[in-house]
């Protein structure tokens, strides 16, 4: 009867090392490793609402109003990049050590750009502010532009469509 026990009890003890073995895996999965710093001499791009490029900006604009408020739940992120992809990706140079990201339409609409969504020190996402006033509908740009500036810093850009989801 004992050797059946202990049989058992090892088993119980392997399922339970196999589970531990699977949580410290999951913990360390790359969603909870540390965040990559934005340093010099790296290679970026941005991202809106995880696109590169043909981005849409949904906005809520109520009644006839020519100008509204983004949706909440809409992200920009910045991510390194091993060899520049596309002719919109970014350099930050040989000094920068974050990335802000602005908001631009064209002057010709209310209110006139830019609008500052948010700075990086690490390679991550946020969330777009809902606060900030934006065109109901047209055409407008995301710049990552990397700080400190240098001679040889080069700013991401995403191109956008402002979408009106008022009524």
């Amino acid at each position: 009867m004992l050797g059946n026990f202990t049989r058992r009890l090892m088993t119980v003890a392997a399922a339970c090392a196999a589970a531990t073995v699977v949580a410290v895996s999951a913990a360390a999965s790359p969603a909870h490793r540390p965040a990559v710093k934005v340093a010099p001499n790296q290679d970026f791009a941005g991202l809106v609402n995880a696109k590169t490029s043909n981005a849409v900006l949904h906005v809520l604009c109520p009644g006839p109003a020519n100008t509204g408020h983004p949706l909440s739940g809409q992200t920009v992120r910045v991510v390194p990049v091993v060899d520049p992809i596309t002719p919109n990706d970014g350099f930050t140079g040989t000094a920068a050590t974050s990335i802000g990201a602005w908001l631009t339409w064209p002057a010709t609409m209310a209110p006139p750009p830019p609008a500052y969504i948010a700075t990086f020190t690490n390679y991550a996402a946020m969330t777009i502010p809902t606060s900030i006033t934006v065109p109901c509908s047209g055409a407008g740009q995301m710049l990552f532009l990397p700080a400190p500036g240098s001679p040889t810093v080069k700013a991401a850009t995403v191109g956008l469509t402002f979408v009106n989801f008022g009524s």
